[in-house]
């Protein structure tokens, strides 16, 4: 075997092809790189200006709904057009309500009036996310109470609480306080430094910061209700005949009921006194139906039975519901005790299994369309029972036997909807 004799020619243009082959490759390689940096930077423009337009569009849409709800007078024409808008931001934003409306074929295109608009159930609350805002831009959550489960709890994100603060004072000046701007109030909730997540703790909050005097209190605390210096305070009051608005959950008033009656307690509080309750008490203490519990609390504080109100709210929405009598007492009207929507929600009573609605004075499953509820969604079919009727509608309770089983079938067809289909964005 013969070995071929060195070649210094083929050797360098070996060599030379190697060093250019190299030389491309670094080429390629920087080109890779620099496309790589150009999708990340593109990728990241684009969630920039993707936030940039959630957050003006969210920021245009509060103010539109600030001045809608400075308008008492406004029309049902306005209240659709307010309501389109905000579906509108709600469809854009928030994934799970996109996908819900989607298999509706419900979308802005195809929905002309704000009852095309497909009512939630408020289970979901408890089974998904639903926030136009990524959860980690929202300022505030509230959760629902009954388990010490967070997974089991309804959740209601909200970006700011401006739009929410002023849904509670406006409403409430009107059928709590509608005759002063501040008065002594006694809260019977603990605050809301306790309870960070609940809904009523803040709104108790806003209640005593905005129409509570400077001597205004809170009777319970992290120990529970300071019962003997509570009774005391009002007993401070009748002597001192300040009027005062006693406020606070349902069965905290109940337990306060059944502490007096042990020490055979009454009392006569000042002219123009007045309470509101909320909440409901099951599971709290004994529950007592709505109207032995407005007729025992008038009889322990000696107050007439139009200065007795409820609040009908819920965590999943943002505006309450309050009973009309203290209202139509001030405005020397016929006195009802139907619960009254503020200008800015809809409340309609529908056929659960049809899903229409019931004409006046026909029971059936309640629906909210809540403008105020800005972050979440705007329209909630809720578990319970009512009378829509002029003026306002009745509470009946919650949902049993066939109405009970159209809000389940309703909650697994938004989790059926709510599930990733392949390829679904």
């Amino acid at each position: 075997m013969s070995l071929r004799p060195f070649e210094p020619e083929l050797c360098n243009r070996s060599v030379g092809k190697w060093t250019s082959f190299y030389k491309l490759f670094n080429i390629l390689v920087i080109i890779d790189d620099c496309f790589q940096i150009w999708k990340q930077s593109y990728f990241n423009l684009n969630v920039v200006m993707g936030v940039s337009t959630l957050i003006t569009e969210y920021l245009a849409l509060k103010k539109e709904l600030v001045d809608f709800i400075m308008k008492p007078d406004s029309t049902d024409n306005e209240f659709n057009t307010m309501a389109l808008k905000v579906f509108q931001f709600q469809y854009e934003y928030n994934q799970p309500f996109r996908k819900f409306c989607r298999k509706r074929r419900v979308s802005p295109r195809t929905v002309k009036y704000f009852t095309d608009i497909p009512p939630v159930p408020i289970d979901a609350f408890k089974l998904t996310t639903l926030s136009s805002f990524p959860i980690e831009e929202t300022e505030s959550l509230f959760m629902t109470s009954g388990t010490t489960n967070p997974e089991k709890r309804g959740k209601n994100y909200h970006r700011d609480l401006e739009i929410y603060d002023l849904s509670m004072k406006v409403h409430f000046k009107s059928f709590v306080m509608p005759d002063l701007d501040k008065m002594k109030m006694f809260i019977l909730f603990p605050k809301e430094s306790e309870l960070p997540n609940s809904s009523l703790a803040h709104y108790l909050h806003i209640a005593k910061e905005h129409f509570g005097t400077e001597e205004s209190k809170y009777a319970m605390s992290s120990n529970g209700f300071e019962f003997g210096s509570f009774i005391e305070q009002l007993q401070f009051a009748e002597k001192n005949e300040e009027p005062i608005l006693l406020i606070g959950a349902t069965f905290s008033f109940i337990h306060l009921l059944d502490e007096c009656k042990k020490k055979n307690i009454s009392f006569n509080l000042p002219p123009n006194s007045r309470m509101m309750d909320t909440g409901g008490a099951k599971g709290r203490s004994r529950e007592l139906d709505p109207k032995q519990f407005k007729q025992e609390m008038c009889q322990l504080f000696s107050l007439p039975v139009e200065m007795c109100v409820n609040m009908y709210g819920m965590t999943e929405l943002s505006s309450q519901f309050y009973d009309r009598n203290l209202y139509d007492y001030f405005e020397q009207q016929q006195i009802s005790t139907l619960k009254k929507a503020p200008h800015w929600v809809r409340t309609l009573v529908l056929d659960i299994e049809r899903m229409e609605e019931k004409t006046k004075g026909e029971k059936g499953i309640i629906v909210h369309y809540d403008l105020a509820n800005i972050n979440s969604v705007m329209s909630i079919l809720t578990e319970d029972v009512g009378i829509h009727e002029e003026g306002g509608f009745q509470l009946l309770g919650r949902a049993k036997g066939a109405e009970a089983k159209g809000c389940s079938l309703a909650v697994e067809q938004f989790l059926a909807s709510s599930q990733r289909s392949r390829g679904e964005q």
